[in-house]
């Protein structure tokens, strides 16, 4: 099942605003955070020139980039892939001319790995690139045509909306507390998209602090409660979805007749035996990761 995250971002403001409770701003970007013994103060640059805002706690959740992890100069621990991710949304119906698709399927290939995501209207198809490749022959309409043809060749020419070009990272912040403020989903965390982690991720982090910060705050658990979301979060983030994400990649792009066959008799173990299915989807769908998570006490 795919939520497209433009998608759930309109579905979670509006559910915001028919509760009430929650004020929303848009155009307002983080600069600043400072921490006193009771409260964090954030300083914000607005439509309307800095404004200050203030609160117990304060989470950051802005992304990669995030200025309150920096703020805090808290590391960012990891690496970034020598190779770029070309994704390629079409209307071409792959559906029509490849036999059992699903929604989300990988094709593991030596020379040229990728994968086809389906949403409304269109396809997304996501690609490697090669680490001496410029963004002028990465974006050059032939090199394109020429990889969407590598998913299936037909005579006709590929229409695409539109194309994006990122950069990969596999990164997890040292910590993900100081003090009043807490980082969460791509600020405390990143990694490559194999296998739909990061922002499932997030989300999970999201809920583990939430109920812990809402637990507190009506006097139901004291304050060190809260010491709790970095240990069951981080290791997850470390060693499950790390872990996860990096062998999807090295899978998919085995070079060697042994890796590749390894892979092959590994899914087709997998598949054989009911049981062994069952444990794979818990693992894979990160319902493991949230029971493991759930067992760390310390």
């Amino acid at each position: 099942m795919q939520c497209e995250q433009f998608k759930l971002n309109h579905l979670l403001f509006n559910w915001l605003k028919e509760r009430g409770g929650a004020d929303v701003h848009f155009n307002h970007a983080i600069t600043n955070v400072r921490q006193y013994d009771d409260k964090v103060t954030a300083f914000v640059d607005t439509p309307d020139g800095e404004k200050l805002f203030e609160g117990r706690w304060l989470i950051g959740a802005e992304g990669a980039n995030s200025v309150v992890r920096q703020t805090l100069n808290i590391p960012f621990e990891g690496f970034t892939w020598d190779e770029r991710f070309l994704v390629v949304s079409t209307p071409f119906s792959f559906e029509l001319v490849i036999p059992d698709l699903s929604l989300v399927n990988y094709f593991a290939d030596p020379e040229q790995w990728f994968f086809l995501l389906k949403v409304p209207g269109m396809w997304r198809v996501m690609f490697p690139t090669q680490p001496d490749e410029s963004e002028d022959e990465i974006f050059d309409p032939a090199t394109i045509e020429r990889r969407m043809q590598w998913v299936h060749g037909m005579p006709e020419t590929y229409q695409y909306r539109h194309t994006t070009l990122y950069r990969v990272h596999q990164r997890v912040a040292k910590h993900y507390r100081k003090g009043r403020v807490f980082i969460a989903g791509d600020a405390a965390h990143i990694n490559n998209p194999l296998g739909g982690m990061g922002m499932n991720g997030g989300i999970h982090d999201s809920l583990n602090l939430a109920e812990k910060i809402s637990a507190v705050w009506h006097g139901e658990k004291p304050e060190t409660y809260l010491a709790l979301y970095e240990a069951q979060r981080r290791p997850i983030a470390l060693d499950y979805v790390n872990t996860h994400t990096i062998r999807n990649k090295q899978n998919l792009e085995a070079k060697t007749p042994e890796d590749r066959k390894a892979f092959r008799d590994f899914l087709a173990n997998v598949a054989s035996d009911r049981d062994k299915t069952r444990e794979y989807l818990l693992r894979t769908s990160m319902i493991t990761s949230l029971r493991e998570a759930s067992e760390i006490r310390a």
